[in-house]
């Protein structure tokens, strides 16, 4: 409620700029960790059996015994249990024997730098593919799903709820040095948003560990699982967010009990660096906390959760002071519309940088769930500006009676509900993957193994049958080529010959890709080099007798 129509323009100036920074990009940054490669790479059939998993994530993650699975195609586990950090984000698995011919799946569920739950399997072959059971290739856990990442989400938005209301009513009491009555509502508003910051942190504490591991209600109650949790980065900060609480009590009792003059240094002294070190248990374990310029990116993140709080807190503490006080000073709501405004200026300076920080580009900003609810976000305090703009006109006219502060009481409460809806939207944006890590994903995902298949019928007795082949990695340069010829039952046959070609749109070839057989119905090579990116047509000719064969042309896309 703070914006006259120049300053509003130069905000839109400002806004623009912004954009313009997103729209530009910049260097590849994730907040989630992404998978990015392995070995043996997703979709593979390698010759040989690996003696070892190794899986690469954009960024470093955390590890347990069951944090990455091995599972054979009756889903029995054949790895050691013992995965281990290789440097670069690279982790690897040993195998506690030879693997057999087959299709293998690779099960992983980690905790990434920014403290979030990250899943996912994929499968490899050894020799051929294989039928697998339906519990070798395990169900993804969506970690938010079913009761525990219900409570788990109404506790962080409780956290952020408590938080905002904490910065925004002690701000209110320091800045706005409300008297009487509002003063007494105002330091209800402080012990409330301390009381449920509290409450909702040692909830978030007590659920991490069935959050992030199986998502089992009964597994809140485990004690070792708790002791576990404490050794987290998030344990730590949680924990660290409930001393710091502590502390804030005591200063609170301390601030209650001095003369007023007194009260007052001890509250200016002690309100900031506590207020800082409280948002700072966010910033170092969510999305500020990994990817591009961690040292900037936390500390604004830090100067974001307490402008949020002081403009969307105080909101509430105003909206709770017109209604509850009916002669409310026109210089205290004067007081909180100047703070108000360093607030906005304040949050829509972070705001940028963080959009830009975590979508980088207009794609990501338009075609990704953390652009739209970013969007949304924005739509949401844009709104809040207008009607802040509106209440500031009646404001000065607090003194004409009664109309105007019925009138400034319904759009201020409207503000602040606005505001409550602005928090849950971040709340939410604070457990999605952020756009950057979302098209990594999708890059590589694009650039992973490429499978095809290629049914046939040659015409002849045993003529028909099915031909997979998988390209590794699909793109520019060296890659291997393996083919697998199955029959209608899904049994390999040892066909005779087995040809390949390479052709591409822009006129190259046809290049013979000399595939030989590796063994039974598998047919391979390695280091085939593919010397320019874009469409390209496979041709495959798989002969199965003397006199009977069929060519099969098949799509390649290279990257």
């Amino acid at each position: 409620m703070t914006v006259t129509v120049s300053r509003a323009r130069r905000w839109v100036v400002v806004l623009l700029a912004g954009l313009g920074l997103l729209v530009a990009g910049a260097p590849p940054a994730d907040a989630h960790a992404v998978l990015t490669g392995s070995t043996p790479a997703r979709g593979a059939v390698v010759a040989e059996a690996p003696s070892r998993v190794v899986l690469t994530f954009t960024e470093e993650i955390a590890l347990s015994a069951d944090a990455v699975r091995v599972l054979d195609p009756t889903g029995r586990r054949v790895d050691d249990a013992r995965p281990v950090e290789e440097g670069g984000g690279s982790y690897a698995v040993g195998l506690r024997e030879k693997l057999q011919r087959g299709t293998y799946t690779v099960a992983y569920q980690v905790v990434s730098a920014d403290s979030h739950p990250v899943a996912g399997a994929f499968t490899f072959s050894v020799g051929a593919p294989s039928a697998t059971s339906a519990g070798a290739v395990p169900t993804v856990r969506d970690p938010d799903a079913g009761p525990v990442g219900w409570a788990y989400a109404a506790a962080r938005f409780g956290a952020y709820a408590g938080m905002v209301l904490l910065t925004g009513a002690v701000c209110f009491l320091l800045v706005c040095r409300p008297q009487g009555r509002e003063r007494r509502l105002t330091r209800h508003a402080v012990v409330v948003g301390w009381s449920v910051l509290l409450a909702c942190t040692l909830a978030l504490l007590v659920l991490r560990g069935a959050y992030t591991g199986s998502g089992k209600l009964g597994d809140v109650a485990d004690v070792a699982l708790l002791g576990e949790v404490w050794g987290t980065k998030a344990g730590v900060l949680f924990s660290v967010r409930v001393g710091l609480l502590a502390a804030c009590a005591v200063v609170w009792i301390r601030w209650r009990k001095a003369p007023a003059e007194a009260s007052r240094r001890v509250a200016v002294v002690t309100a900031l660096p506590l207020g800082t070190a409280l948002a700072w248990t966010w910033a170092g374990a969510e999305h500020a906390s990994a990817g591009l310029q961690t040292a900037v990116a936390v500390p604004v993140d830090v100067v974001h959760l307490l402008a949020a709080g002081t403009w969307i807190g105080g909101l509430c503490v105003l909206a709770l002071a017109l209604r509850r006080v009916d002669a409310l000073p026109a210089e205290v709501v004067a007081r909180f519309s100047r703070v108000a405004l360093v607030s906005v200026g304040v949050l829509v300076v972070t705001g940028l940088y963080q959009s830009w920080r975590q979508v980088g580009t207009l794609p990501g900003l338009t075609e990704t769930g953390f652009g739209l609810l970013l969007l949304a976000k924005a739509g949401g305090v844009a709104l809040l500006l207008c009607l802040g703009y509106v209440s500031r006109r009646w404001t000065a006219r607090l003194a004409d009676g009664p109309t105007p502060r019925r009138t400034l009481r319904r759009r201020v409460a409207t503000e602040a509900v606005l505001g409550v809806a602005v928090l849950a939207v971040t709340t939410v944006l604070t457990t999605t993957e952020p756009a950057r890590s979302e098209q990594s994903a999708t890059k590589a995902e694009a650039i992973a193994v490429v499978s095809i298949e290629a049914p046939f019928d040659t015409g002849g007795p045993r003529g028909k049958g099915k031909a997979d082949i998988v390209v590794d990695p699909g793109r520019v340069g060296a890659n291997a080529f393996h083919v697998t010829v199955t029959d209608p039952a899904g049994g390999l046959i040892d066909v005779p010959e087995v040809r390949a070609t390479l052709t591409s749109s822009e006129g190259i070839g046809p290049l013979p890709v000399p595939v030989r057989r590796a063994s039974e119905g598998h047919w391979t090579v390695s280091g085939f080099q593919v010397p320019t990116p874009g469409a390209w047509e496979l041709a495959l000719t798989v002969r199965t007798s003397d006199v009977d064969q069929i060519t099969l042309r098949r799509p390649l896309d290279v990257r």
